[in-house]
């Protein structure tokens, strides 16, 4: 009789361990379905087309563009968002990641923009660039 109180036991320790350790992994897997929603959910609501036309509006009288320049500020801007919306996944999940790479990219748009715009519209754009991700700037959305 003792023998098959030990067993049972034993069944029901290993029993329950299993059923522990079953719940661990449901609930990394659901934290992790979590984060994947919402960083979904962000990269959906990143809206290339309307933050586009904000920036655009802010460049174009700010830098006083001519028309011959305004389809390359407008492709450059599309690029950097579009290049924003690729990356903004690793937003959650690598930090450090996410932070070299919106780096870049702020470091890449006033460069490319230097071959776009003369001397006077590229000192008015570095006078108009935020200088953090508090900054109430349409250019903002852009670059951090």
């Amino acid at each position: 009789m003792k023998k098959k109180l030990i067993m049972l036991s034993l069944f029901l320790a290993g029993f329950g361990y299993t059923q522990a350790q079953s719940m661990g992994d449901l609930t990394k897997a659901a934290g992790s379905a979590a984060a994947s929603q919402a960083t979904s959910s962000a990269v959906k609501s990143f809206d290339v087309a309307g933050i586009s036309n904000q920036v655009m509006g802010l460049l174009s009288p700010s830098l006083k563009l001519t028309e011959a320049q305004k389809p390359a500020v407008n492709s450059l801007v599309n690029e950097i968002l579009n290049k924003k919306k690729s990356i903004l996944p690793s937003s959650l999940t690598d930090k450090a990641g996410y932070a070299s790479k919106m780096t870049g990219l702020r470091n890449l748009f006033p460069s490319k923009m230097k071959g776009i715009v003369n001397a006077t519209q590229y000192a008015s754009l570095l006078g108009i660039m935020p200088k953090s991700a508090s900054s109430a700037s349409v250019l903002t959305q852009m670059l951090y």
